[in-house]
């Protein structure tokens, strides 16, 4: 089959095999990596202060970029929720169709209802159990207790958030 070349006496095993093998030999040994999220960052708390930063300046383009975008959930996190199965149905241009528009409607009502208002963090919290999938965990229904001008206060800004590899990101603008 394969024919061995050889220099002086001395078999050489060709750089593509030699890479080839290094390659198999490095995939079988590293852990899945994490889905890229961008913007994304180091806490929960560091995400949810650049949300409240962004929602005082009333800045929609950025709260639309503090949300999971179409390339970052169609290619890797539509293929891991259980809706993706192809027997449940649901194709994932819809999947994603229906979730940019949920979630641009409740990012204009919180928009409307919050907009330039000076929330400082005190604590961010959620209410249900955290699901993980594959190489991302989501966590729903986030709770973030602020501090404004009246005190300290419990506030429902967004629906869920999504950690992978240590980074975290808003999932979901939608509060159920």
């Amino acid at each position: 089959m394969f024919e061995r070349l050889t220099r002086g006496g001395r078999q050489v095993i060709p750089g593509f095999f030699l890479m080839l093998s290094l390659v198999a030999a490095t995939a079988c040994t590293t852990t899945p990596s994490a889905v890229p999220l961008v913007p994304s960052y180091d806490s929960k708390d560091a995400a949810v202060v650049a949300f409240l930063q962004a929602l005082a300046a009333r800045d929609a383009e950025t709260l639309s970029q503090q949300v999971v975008n179409e390339t970052e959930f169609l290619k890797h996190i539509w293929p891991a929720l259980p809706a993706s199965r192809p027997d449940v149905g649901m194709p994932a241009d819809r999947a994603w169709a229906e979730q940019a528009q949920r979630n641009a409607t409740f990012l204009a009502q919180t928009l409307a209802q919050h907009g330039g208002r000076r929330y400082e963090l005190v604590a961010a919290s959620f209410g249900g159990a955290a699901t993980t999938y594959g190489r991302f965990t989501i966590h729903p229904e986030a709770t973030l207790d602020v501090r404004d001008a009246g005190g300290v206060r419990e506030v429902r800004l967004f629906g869920s958030m999504i950690e992978s590899g240590g980074r975290w990101k808003i999932y979901s603008f939608v509060v159920d």
